[in-house]
């Protein structure tokens, strides 16, 4: 079972490296769900949500939240990913964390309108 807050290493289409991804919004009936990703700060980039290391263990580094590359998926392909080990669950993020992150999603100019809206109608 998938929760708001968890956390997981994906793999980039090229399975050279993996990317910390948290799921920050589910429908109730638990089909779909919202993800955002981590990145390196640069200066210049959307800085809606700033993570630091101490926000999660797999962050090392001064990051983001990518809101730019939000996606919604099936909760169904998380899991099935979960299950083939080609998705590798993490320990989820503080309550505190996902609400700065929701909040950066919320007022990032870069995240596609359909996910704000998703996260809105799915808080």
């Amino acid at each position: 079972m998938l929760n708001v807050g968890n956390a997981f290493l994906i793999p980039t289409p090229d399975y050279e490296t993996k990317h910390l991804y948290i799921l920050i919004a589910k429908e109730k009936s638990s089909t779909k769900a919202l993800m955002v990703n981590v990145t390196s700060y640069k200066p210049g980039c959307d800085c809606s949500c700033i993570l630091s290391p101490g926000d999660h263990r797999f962050i090392t580094h001064r990051s983001i939240i990518n809101y730019g590359d939000a996606i919604i998926t099936d909760v169904s392909k998380i899991e099935e990913g979960i299950r083939t080990k080609l998705i590798e669950m993490l320990d989820p993020v503080s309550t505190e964390v996902l609400k700065r992150i929701q909040g950066g999603a919320l007022a990032s100019l870069a995240i596609p309108f359909k996910c704000r809206e998703f996260l809105r109608k799915n808080p």
